[in-house]
């Protein structure tokens, strides 16, 4: 009886966890407290920081993607209703660097006004530490999302939708 009435608890806690969250996060825009709302996206970011794991085929192995956490996130973004619209700059053209990075751009419906801004989110880590300019590698490289900040970003959204529709158009 013990432990069913403890499940019972979990379930309800857990349950009602998401919909305090969406409410947290909308009475921060409210507030214009966006280091509230920066603090819960690095949370949203970091529960799916792991990517999508999928197998290549023989002599690939297991490869990671983060394209289906982007979309998760952006949709995650768009169901709120304080949020007007957001996007992800998966049709830009960006250098094949390690590790990579990646912007989602919002528009928040505040009291000020709509605001824009961006986040970026690091796609994998070198495992290197910086001691005083000295970088040691302490650790292995790894294929995971890393919030890094939250920026102004006004027409980030326009064009990211621009360069989609110009890739669409070539092909």
């Amino acid at each position: 009886m013990k432990y069913f009435l403890t499940i019972l608890f979990a379930v309800f806690f857990f349950s009602s966890a998401y919909p305090q969250n969406e409410l947290e996060f909308c009475k921060a825009i409210e507030k214009d407290n966006f280091r509230k709302v920066e603090q819960i996206f690095k949370r949203e970011v970091n529960k799916r920081k792991s990517g999508f794991q999928y197998d290549n085929g023989r002599g690939s192995g297991i490869q990671t993607t983060h394209q289906y956490t982007f979309d998760t996130l952006t949709a995650w973004l768009k169901n709120m209703p304080c949020i007007e619209d957001a996007y992800w700059d998966k049709c830009e053209i960006k250098i094949a660097i390690y590790p990579g990075w990646t912007n989602i751009g919002a528009k928040f419906k505040s009291p000020s006004g709509v605001k824009e801004k961006c986040f970026s989110i690091q796609m994998g880590t070198t495992g290197t530490v910086n001691i005083f300019g000295w970088k040691p590698k302490l650790c292995k490289e790894k294929n995971s999302l890393v919030y890094k900040k939250m920026t102004d970003c006004s027409g980030f959204i326009e064009k990211q939708k621009q360069n989609c529709a110009e890739l669409i158009k070539k092909k």
